[in-house]
């Protein structure tokens, strides 16, 4: 069975990175070997033009307990998200790719596809990151330069793959960004946060949060309008007003319909913590990211989409 499939109360559900590896032999059955899932970017019709292939080839590893091998619903959405929204989100005011985009860093990543969409689709920097496990790194590594390093394109990030836990000092990930300013000046941070798919890890949400606090600018938001959308789909709930950077963006679906609220815990934890959040995109037509698991399919199948701005 695999780690959604059984109901557990919630006092039980402790999945923290520190007993994560601790699952007995018939928890799940076993993942399938290596893989590589082809996403279809979007056409830009009148939002911008499209550097590199049309397909973004995002391996996944294998048999790995941080499920590493699966291409998540939330991660698709994110991606769609960014495409859309590059604009705004992920070029700077002079322009995009190296050394005018805008610096954009992901947390637990897995195959990487937000932050190799953030890198194609015109940031400045895109530091992709993962627990510190080789396998982990070493995947994202090669997917950063199958996708992005091999375009050798100014129109594209710079981008490098590293291993981080969450809640320790982000000093590698500030470090992994090219343009870090004047000598003198204060470290550079992040302009945009990715977090898909990372709620169901309950006890890990203040640890992930002070990761978002330490790493993102403190600068004050951007005041570049969002450009009008030819086409923006109905799961876009997104708006002008809440379209800005710096910003995390937080995209999940509830693998565990029974354990919903604890997974929306960290809005509330982020909004104690002086946090905007404004939910930006809805699908209840995603699909699970885990078929053969019981509870409700329509909750399971939608993924949710918020943007955590500091108030």
């Amino acid at each position: 069975m695999s780690r959604a499939s059984s109901p557990a109360p919630a006092s039980d559900d402790d999945e923290g990175f520190g007993a994560v590896f601790d699952e007995p032999a018939d928890f799940r059955p076993p993942t399938p070997p290596p893989t590589v899932r082809a996403y279809k970017r979007r056409c830009h019709g009148g939002v911008g033009s499209q550097v590199g292939p049309d397909d973004v080839q995002v391996g996944l590893v294998s048999g790995h307990p941080l499920w590493g091998h699966i291409l998540y619903p939330a991660a698709i959405a994110m991606a769609r998200f960014l495409e859309l929204h590059a604009a705004t989100l992920l070029h700077g005011p002079h322009g995009r790719g190296k050394g005018k985009g805008k610096a954009v860093l992901e947390l637990g990543a897995g195959g990487g596809l937000p932050g190799l969409t953030a890198a194609l689709e015109g940031a400045g920097d895109v530091v992709i990151s993962d627990f510190p496990d080789a396998s982990l790194v070493r995947n994202l590594e090669r997917n950063v330069d199958l996708n992005v390093s091999a375009l050798d394109s100014p129109d594209v990030a710079h981008a490098s793959a590293k291993g981080f836990t969450w809640g320790s000092p982000p000093d590698a990930l500030l470090e992994a960004l090219k343009n870090r300013g004047a000598v003198g000046d204060p470290p550079r941070k992040f302009d945009l946060i990715l977090l898909s798919d990372l709620v169901f890890n309950h006890s890990q949400h203040a640890a992930l949060l002070a990761s978002c606090l330490s790493c993102l600018s403190p600068s004050s938001p951007s005041s570049a309008p969002a450009p009008t959308l030819d086409q923006q789909p109905p799961s876009d709930l997104s708006s002008p007003s809440t379209l800005s950077t710096p910003a995390v963006l937080c995209f999940f679906s509830h693998h565990r319909p029974w354990l919903a609220q604890a997974d929306v815990a960290i809005l509330d934890l982020a909004r104690d913590a002086g946090w905007k959040c404004d939910k930006v995109w809805e699908d209840p037509t995603a699909g699970p990211a885990f078929p053969e698991d019981g509870g409700d399919l329509a909750v399971r199948g939608t993924v949710h989409g918020w943007m955590l701005t500091r108030a």
